[in-house]
């Protein structure tokens, strides 16, 4: 009967470290969900708060439109308006180093058909890169 006994324990070890391993994969697989679940979600709000800073400079862009579009007909557009190539032209600040660049034609007739040649987000400062390791080199 004593064979027996041990031949059962033997028999227990085997499944326990099974589950033993089973559990420890569920939680590690757990936390990389969870993980990956705060990046996608940091990577959301990030691009929500994008998307709403262009709607915001889009309709600065739209107030911008409208002003050309009225004093067109008279003829006064100050500064935003370069007579030699018929464009008024203005860069509208956002976040991150970025502006709405509106640029719209005015024929010099004044008809009131203004042409909209370009209205995009551009970078307003040089991204760099930081190409610096810190790698070992060896000891002198």
């Amino acid at each position: 009967m004593a064979k027996q006994e041990i031949g059962y324990r033997a028999n227990m070890g085997t499944p326990t470290l099974i589950l033993i391993f089973m559990i420890l994969c569920l939680v590690t697989f757990g936390m990389l969900s969870l993980s990956t679940a705060k990046s996608e979600w940091n990577l959301a709000q990030r691009n929500a708060d994008s998307v709403a800073e262009y709607y915001r400079a889009d309709k600065e862009g739209e107030v911008f439109y409208q002003m050309v579009l009225q004093n067109s007909h008279s003829g006064n557009l100050g500064d935003y308006y370069d007579s030699q190539t018929g464009i008024a032209s203005t860069q509208i600040p956002m976040k991150r180093s970025q502006s709405l660049s509106i640029k719209l034609h005015v024929p010099p007739d004044q008809s009131g058909k203004i042409e909209i040649s370009q209205w995009k987000v551009i970078q307003t400062e040089d991204y760099e890169i930081d190409q610096s390791l810190p790698v070992f080199k060896g000891g002198n």
